[in-house]
């Protein structure tokens, strides 16, 4: 605008604002969900100003330019491959005809040649900085979603912590870099009760307030994801035998200092754990059974507690008793 205010030309500054205009259409138009009558009409009056900017001032003042502006927006948008393709062959017929028989038609640059380099640089740099921005902008959109592509793929939607294929993944990276590392798998206990009792979507509150409970007691390096419905597994860096019970004993107190309410009914749910350690065993699958036979264990003597040892076969101790495990899992 202050350019074609220079310059006096009225109907410059009268298309420019017109232009003004039609942007502001296609944005709202844009944003009601109609995306190429936004981005056709919108080029269009960019390219109707670009042609008659040239048609009064002359060849070689820099507006055709911007005509690159309108290609790199053709190729970036939404429309299909064939629209593109088309659009582009009639844009670069269009640049061609224009620059070859329609600049200078209705009059010549009128101001010198300082005043027409000036103008000439000033376009050019204006045109280097938009496509620089519009290209920023397609890689900040490109970086956002392939951000929130991975955090799909790795957390889980309900509660947003891991899920089974990330957590399991960080255990197995720990595993290859020959680290130690403590295995909690966790169960609310009797989560069916909820869901029957108050119904699935106050099941699926106690498991965002559980899950958000358990990472608050966590340590930074520590990861937790969701395994199952109800089963957690945390994995913990670094954690030997006696920092590792202390840490779940912290998880059990955060949870009963803090029970989840249901609108005017306060829900105390407790957990159930299984711990082991990476050296317990020769394969990461092996250590994360043995805290899966431990969480078990621990539910068949009474709920609400954590066992950390035994359970390396069917015939283990518990509390000093012999415990020889039911015939199939599903007794459990």
């Amino acid at each position: 605008m202050p350019i074609f205010l220079w310059v006096d030309i009225p109907v410059l500054t009268a298309l420019n604002l017109l232009c003004i205009g039609v942007n502001l259409l296609a944005i709202g138009l844009h944003r009601h969900g109609w995306l190429v009558p936004a981005l056709l009409i919108k080029l269009t009056s960019a390219f109707v100003l670009i042609v008659v900017a040239g048609m009064l001032l002359g060849n070689d003042i820099g507006f055709e330019y911007y005509s690159f502006i309108i290609l790199f927006e053709i190729v970036i948008s939404d429309l299909h491959r064939r629209y593109k393709m088309m659009l582009s062959g009639v844009l670069l017929g269009m640049f061609l005809a224009m620059l070859q028989w329609l600049f200078g038609l209705w009059g010549e640059w009128s101001l010198g040649e300082p005043a027409r380099e000036m103008l000439h640089a000033f376009n050019l740099m204006v045109t280097f900085i938009l496509i620089t921005f519009i290209a920023l902008q397609v890689y900040i959109v490109t970086e956002t979603n392939e951000r929130r592509f991975l955090s799909d793929a790795y957390r889980d939607s309900l509660t947003g912590v891991f899920n089974r294929r990330a957590i399991i993944e960080r255990a197995d990276t720990l595993w290859h870099q020959e680290r130690p590392f403590a295995l909690l798998l966790i169960d609310a206990d009797h989560f069916k009760q909820v869901n029957d009792n108050y119904g699935h979507s106050a099941g699926d509150k106690v498991l965002r307030h559980i899950a958000q409970l358990l990472q608050q007691a966590l340590r930074d390096r520590d990861c937790i994801g969701r395994v199952g419905g109800e089963e957690f597994l945390i994995l913990l860096p670094d954690a030997r035998f006696d920092e590792a019970v202390g840490i779940a004993s912290r998880l059990r107190e955060q949870l009963a200092n803090h029970p989840c309410r249901l609108g005017r009914q306060t829900l105390t749910v407790t957990l159930s754990m299984g711990l082991s350690l990476s050296h317990e065993e020769q394969a990461l699958d092996d250590v994360i059974d043995l805290a899966d036979r431990r969480l078990y264990l621990a539910k068949f003597s009474g709920r609400d507690q954590m066992i950390a040892e035994g359970g390396e076969s069917f015939g283990i101790m518990v509390r000093g008793e012999v415990f020889t495990g039911p015939e199939s899992t599903d007794e459990l």
